[in-house]
Order: C-alpha cells, then sequence, then structure tokens
C-alpha cells in the first residue's frame, strides 16, 4: 500500500521518548512558492471585508494543511501560519494611508476572525499503520 500524498524529503530524528523515527519535511522550495501565492492572493484581496479575507485564508490555509500535514511536518506548517500572520497583518495596515494596524488591534482582529490552527491530517500512527515492513 501507498502512503498518500506528497513526496516530501525524509530525515532522521527523535521522538519525545528519545527513540530514533524517521521524519519528512517540506522542500524549501515547495515552502517558499507556498508563500509567495498565498502573499498574492493577499495582497489582491487586501480591500475585502474582513469576514471575506477571513474565510478566504482559511479556505487556503485548510488546502495546504491537508496536502502538507504529513506526521514530522509541523514545523513547516506552524511557519506558514506565522507568516499568513505576519503578512495579512501587513496588507491591512496598507490599505490606507493612516490605516496602521497595530498588533493589540491585529490581536482583536484574530479573536473575531480567527485563523485556522495547523494540522496534521496523517499522523504517525497512521503513517505507521502505511507503512510495509521489507
Amino acid at each position: 500500500m501507498e502512503v498518500p500524498g506528497p513526496t516530501l524529503p525524509l530525515y532522521c530524528t527523535r521522538n519525545r521518548k528519545g527513540n530514533f523515527r524517521v521524519g519528512v519535511r517540506t522542500e524549501k522550495s515547495r515552502l517558499r512558492r507556498a508563500l509567495m501565492r498565498l502573499q498574492d492572493q493577499m495582497r489582491r484581496m487586501r480591500h475585502s471585508p474582513l469576514k471575506e479575507q477571513a474565510d478566504h485564508l482559511n479556505q487556503m490555509l485548510r488546502g495546504h494543511y491537508a496536502y502538507y500535514g504529513i506526521a514530522g511536518n509541523i514545523r513547516a506548517l506552524r511557519k506558514v501560519q506565522r507568516a499568513v500572520e505576519r503578512y495579512w497583518r501587513k496588507m491591512l495596515s496598507s490599505r490606507s494611508w493612516k490605516g496602521t494596524v497595530y498588533w493589540k488591534k491585529f490581536q482583536q482582529i484574530k479573536d473575531r476572525f480567527p485563523l485556522l490552527p495547523p494540522r496534521l491530517h496523517l499522523p504517525y500512527g497512521m503513517l505507521q499503520a502505511l507503512a510495509t515492513p521489507l
């Protein structure tokens, strides 16, 4: 049985108990491409209402998490979420000349329109179940 999802580079690491395990990471070029695509979309929708922006960002994040949400890749998913938050605040600040959105105000916006947190769609247990012994 083949593991669904993208082919991601493997690396050696240790789990919380200190035991050896194989992990996966998103390639830097793919991560950069995904961030550029998200930034471009945020630039295009910067003047839309906040509800529409949050819904569209969540839809894009949901798709990214579904594709790259493989066990061992949570760090890259968190990096994408943080980058989206930073760039969304930057785009909200550039809506008008006097429209600087400081972090305190942005936290209120995020409380009202939260972004999806990173989520693994193929956790370690399922990944081990799909692995076939040699």
